[in-house]
């Protein structure tokens, strides 16, 4: 098993996983869910991950990723299939839910498998590759979505991205036994806790860095659809706006390791929260689709950079024996984010409007920027 075989197992998947994500938020407003609604569906990609990301963890640290990942696989690809046999608002929800459950126990095993490949510059390396992966299928998703909804319809477009996971699934069956197994720790732990990850420094650091990047990558995912909506540009322009944020985190992850090299680590995860709230104010200022373009790439580039420096600092930082744990905690920190902030700024944009949503965001990220900040120099 190499570094190969986990991109080509998180390539399809994930670009089925993004898509859907779109797809289900257009199709919500198209049954004529307003602000609130669609700030619930996508907290319901959340509930799952948040109770289950810790328990996901110790199951890959004590059993191994083999089988939790495949089953995740399957899971997230029964969501996917579930709009396209119950076409319907509530099928949406459910579909949400359903892929939540799968993708936690995909993320925390292809996160934990990436980082078990290798060590030092070759583990950041690894991480690196996955981060750009991870960003093409970014890019691939949305876009593709947003086409096939203009020409193929919301329900068909259901079973080409699921069509996608089914590829990851079979991929992972034919790969499972080169999928290495996690020599089985010494005794249950039971003086294990998470709190004492919490305690920790240098994890707690990073922990705050990787939850105010989710909160701008959350609150863009909701109000880019919506501001795009709002002002009548179609689903393929929407869908070419995100993808524009998808490429540039693609660009900005070919350059994380000399940016890495170059400020650090953590202070370049802490400077692109900067950028990010500089950029998110520019966005209600344009309605071009190819200003919001460049400014949405903008964005990208800044936000892009977070998910990979705070995974490969989880993994750095994260105890011996409880990487997978570390990175299901910071999982599940970030799902706190996932449902709090869609539920939340989706009750706030039905009464204040998109543009000032927008700006609020900006305050936060360069809040959560400082905050990580003053800890670092504390």
């Amino acid at each position: 098993m190499n570094i190969y075989h986990v991109l080509a197992l998180v390539f399809p998947y994930s670009a089925g996983f993004k898509g859907v994500r779109v797809l289900n938020t257009l199709y919500a407003l198209e049954l004529g869910a307003g602000p609130l609604a669609i700030g619930a569906l996508l907290a319901m990609y959340a509930v799952f991950p948040l109770v289950l990301a810790v328990y996901s963890g110790k199951v890959c640290d004590r059993y191994g990723v083999r089988v939790p990942m495949l089953a995740g696989m399957a899971c997230v690809v029964t969501g996917m299939l579930l709009p396209y046999a119950w076409p319907s608002l509530p099928a949406l929800f459910v579909s949400a839910a359903v892929i939540g459950a799968g993708f936690i126990f995909v993320q925390v095993p292809t996160q934990s498998l990436t980082g078990s490949l290798g060590k030092g510059g070759e583990r950041t390396r690894n991480f690196n590759l996955y981060a750009i992966v991870i960003a093409v299928a970014d890019f691939v998703g949305p876009v593709l979505a947003g086409f096939l909804i203009d020409y193929a319809g919301y329900a068909r477009t259901y079973l080409v991205l699921s069509a996608f996971g089914a590829v990851s699934v079979t991929g992972a069956v034919w790969l499972f036994r080169r999928i290495p197994r996690t020599p089985p720790r010494k005794g249950e732990r039971k003086d294990d806790r998470m709190t004492d990850l919490l305690r920790d420094r240098n994890l707690r650091r990073v922990f705050i860095a990787s939850a105010t990047v989710m909160t701008g990558l959350d609150l863009f995912q909701l109000y880019l659809p919506l501001y795009g909506h709002s002002i009548k540009l179609p689903a393929s322009a929407i869908g070419m706006v995100m993808g524009a944020f998808a490429a540039a985190a693609f660009v900005v992850r070919v350059l994380t390791p000399w940016l890495a090299r170059r400020f650090g680590e953590e202070r370049t995860l802490i400077g692109a929260l900067f950028v990010a709230a500089a950029t998110f104010v520019l966005i209600p200022l344009f309605s071009n689709a190819y200003m919001l373009g460049l400014v949405c790439f903008a964005l990208g580039l800044s936000l892009g950079v977070g998910q990979p420096l705070g995974v490969l600092l989880t993994y750095n930082a994260s105890p011996t024996g409880r990487a997978g744990e570390a990175l299901g905690t910071r999982i599940a920190i970030n799902n706190v984010i996932h449902i709090v902030m869609p539920v939340g700024f989706g009750a706030v944009g039905s009464l204040v409007g998109l543009p000032l949503i927008f700006w609020v965001a900006s305050i936060l990220l360069a809040s959560g920027g400082y905050a990580a900040r003053a800890r670092e120099t504390a």
